[in-house]
């Protein structure tokens, strides 16, 4: 914690308000975005004088205000509404990214295992709006017999009040079909600072309550406990997205995660404390697209059952990953 205390501060010394280009060519440029039309950009660097290039060759854009246009070759630049005062709203810029990692793990000894693991998000953004899908499915059998086999999805909607701070509203399903409580849902909203984002950094928090809602099979004891099949527990979090390049632009080092503080327990019997999933690794570049990933996961459940004066702790509640990955971006 320490360690990501100074990480902030050392982020915050870094400027944010400017346009980025990143080339096809693998450069990036940082400046103020003078002229786009559908041949060329011109952009003002703060090192130097204003530079033309081609529009093809740029990859993607972020502008943090709407740049001058162009109708026609040799016309002067017509400005966009919020530029010119005539009410007409600026045209929005779009990007999307993604990216998906797979691993998997066959073994052929005294025992046979297999294992799948793939991991993905989207996005697409602009000044104003984000919308991301992450997802992640999991498939672990020994000996032909299942031991893990889940999937998640996670699709997140954050409104930018300014470059900086947002609002995140989102909703994680996960669904188990292995195990008695095979599935929740969770709905939470609330703010979030970015103190960092481009390509291949970015560091931003989130800060969120709502509702998880938990369901099990009618055949488990919580269906007893509960007296229902369902339950629902009011929660508040904090949320990690990091990333940084090292080396260069080879080598990134990332992590996320999310901590969970359940506020309220249905039940005198079963306590639901707390939640911790996080992940933390390094990702190496082959090329502008294509990635090998090591990273670790943390998925811990700090909860308890109580009934007669025993206490029982389930010995699955908290579960380390350690994973190599073959990934692609775009």
């Amino acid at each position: 914690m320490v360690r990501f205390g100074f990480l902030l501060i050392g982020l915050l010394c870094t400027p944010l308000h400017a346009d980025i280009l990143w080339m096809r060519n693998g450069d990036r440029l940082s400046g103020n975005v003078l002229l786009m039309d559908d041949e060329q950009i011109r952009i003002a660097l703060p090192y130097g004088e204003p530079l033309t290039v081609r529009r093809d060759a740029v990859k993607r854009w972020r502008l943090d205000k709407p740049a001058a246009k162009k109708t026609k070759r040799g016309s002067p630049p017509a400005m966009t509404g919020a530029q010119s005062g005539n009410g007409v709203q600026p045209e929005p810029h779009w990007y999307l990214a993604g990216r998906g990692d797979l691993a998997l793990k066959l073994k052929r000894n005294d025992q046979v295992t297999d294992n799948i693991d793939f991991s993905g998000d989207v996005e697409l953004a602009n000044l104003d709006w984000r919308y991301t899908l992450e997802g992640k499915y999991i498939y672990d059998t020994v000996d032909g017999t299942t031991k893990t086999h889940k999937y998640r999805f996670k699709p997140m909607a954050d409104y930018f009040i300014d470059s900086q701070w947002f609002w995140r509203s989102s909703i994680y399903y996960q669904y188990d079909m292995i195990s008695e409580s095979y599935l929740s849902v969770d709905y939470g909203t609330g703010p979030g600072y970015r103190f960092w984002n481009d390509k291949r950094r970015r560091l931003e928090t989130m800060v969120q309550g709502g509702l998880s809602r938990a369901y099990w099979r009618s055949s488990s004891t919580l269906s007893w406990v509960f007296n229902s099949h369902a339950v629902s527990y009011p929660f508040a979090s904090f949320g990690w997205d990091y990333r940084q390049p090292l080396w260069g632009n080879s080598t990134e080092l990332f992590s996320d995660g999310t901590y969970t503080k359940y506020l309220d327990q249905p039940s005198p019997y079963v306590t639901l404390n707390q939640n911790v999933e996080a992940s933390l690794g390094l990702r190496y570049y082959l090329n502008d697209n294509i990635s090998l990933a090591w990273r670790s996961e943390l998925e811990w459940d700090d909860a308890w059952f109580e009934f007669g004066g025993y206490t029982y702790t389930p010995s699955d509640s908290k579960e380390w990953r350690h994973i190599m990955s073959l990934g692609a971006s775009f």
